[in-house]
């Protein structure tokens, strides 16, 4: 394949290393012709292909389908997120032995001064939600920033009977609503009124690419 000519490896590699570190996701097609100042996605794609060929990038499909292989990601400021298996139980603790892993996260998207989890999301419940621009789908990882009390609206990880759930928080009169926003019409809104307690707030979906660590 011919090289494209406007930009090199560098400045191309330099934009991809920048949306992680400002957003601790990759840039779409669309973002990165803007970052980039081309005219064109048709023009990103060679641009993608080539660094993929050199083997600065891997690619998969998706709107966020890329990661540099190649980057100057260690020196941006990182903190270790937890992975649990669910929920946690009780005033918003993590017991050592629910945790299945740690994910290293830019401190631009896990803020210090909040405390953060990471929940696997199983089934498609609420796969039509969109979180900073991701859809919630089976088998990605939230960030949830954990705390007790949630507004109308918010995306939510709610313990119910000791089983976690991710839906889209409401008040009513006397109870609360917890609504899915799926593609399936299996899936049914929940009234609760008791033995409900919210564990935090879903603020960014993860797809792949992050750093996991022991």
């Amino acid at each position: 394949m011919g090289r494209p000519k406007q930009l090199s490896r560098e400045e191309v590699l330099s934009a991809i290393n920048e949306a992680f570190i400002k957003r601790g996701l990759p840039p779409t097609i669309e973002e990165l012709r803007q970052a980039l100042g081309v005219g064109s996605t048709r023009t990103v794609l060679r641009y993608l292909r080539w660094l993929e060929e050199e083997g600065d990038i891997e690619r998969w499909k998706g709107a966020r389908g890329l990661r540099p292989l190649r980057s100057d990601i260690s020196t941006v400021q990182t903190r270790a997120v937890p992975v649990v298996g669910q929920a946690p139980v009780g005033p918003l603790l993590i017991a050592k032995q629910n945790v299945d892993g740690w994910v290293q996260l830019p401190r631009t998207i896990a803020h210090p001064g909040s405390e953060y989890f990471l929940l696997r999301v199983r089934g498609n419940s609420m796969n039509k939600a969109k979180v900073a621009g991701e859809k919630i789908e089976d088998g990605d990882l939230v960030l949830v920033r954990r705390q007790a009390t949630a507004n109308d609206g918010d995306i939510v990880v709610a313990l119910i009977d000791g089983e976690a759930t991710i839906k889209r928080f409401a008040r009513a009169s006397g109870y609360f609503v917890l609504k899915p926003d799926s593609t399936s019409i299996e899936h049914r809104p929940i009234v609760v009124d008791h033995d409900f307690h919210i564990q935090g707030i879903v603020v960014r979906v993860l797809k792949r690419g992050s750093v996991i660590i022991d």
